[in-house]
């Protein structure tokens, strides 16, 4: 079992947060979640403090460190070229945005809500990719880890949704009637849907 996974099992078994784990062991809750997400192994120090805290053997905890170090840089490569996507990404969406200002008068006329609109899109993009940790904590407190792909996607579509319908009303007036009004509910309703199915309700 990989050293991320095993200590998750651990932690959930003693019924403890990653905040309160961090203060057993004196190190920053950051640092616990990096280890859990694998981007991370323990110093000497910590696997020492942290088998201690569970009762169990250090070799038990992290019984092959070349291979989990191994695996920790995989981790950490995919993470940088996650995060490196993310960015030309959003690169993309504002070099468009700027461009579409430029070319398209009555975009020049509505700035704040055109930004706004553009701003949700990317949102949306990043949710779907699965990055919770955009969406606020008190909106997601009971999703599990195995539902929060489907969360993530379903929340994502939904402000991706509501950001076209916004820019589609700024861009184009005569449309904003039918065709805003269609995009907006169909986020809303997604996003609602999202978090009554996965997070058993709204709050």
């Amino acid at each position: 079992m990989e050293f991320s996974t095993h200590l998750k099992e651990l932690r959930r078994e003693k019924g403890i947060s990653q905040e309160k784990l961090a203060e057993q062991i004196h190190i920053s809750r950051s640092a616990v979640a990096k280890w859990e997400n694998g981007l991370g192994l323990p110093a000497a120090d910590s696997l020492h403090l942290l088998a201690e805290y569970f009762g169990i053997p250090e070799q038990e905890l992290l019984p092959d460190r070349e291979n989990a170090h191994a695996l920790v840089e995989k981790n950490q490569i995919i993470s940088r070229q996650d995060t490196l996507i993310d960015i030309m990404l959003a690169s993309a969406v504002a070099a468009a945005c700027i461009l579409a200002v430029v070319l398209y008068a009555p975009l020049r006329q509505n700035i704040p809500p055109f930004v706004i609109g553009c701003l949700l899109v990317l949102l949306g993009i990043f949710n779907m990719r699965g990055n919770i940790s955009s969406i606020h904590w008190y909106q997601r407190r009971k999703v599990t880890k195995e539902n929060q792909p489907a969360y993530c996607r379903c929340m994502g579509i939904g402000t991706a949704l509501c950001g076209i319908a916004v820019i589609i009303g700024v861009a184009f007036p005569d449309a904003r009637g039918v065709l805003f009004s269609i995009l907006l509910c169909a986020g809303l309703l997604l996003m609602v849907f999202a978090q009554f199915k996965y997070n058993k309700g709204l709050f």
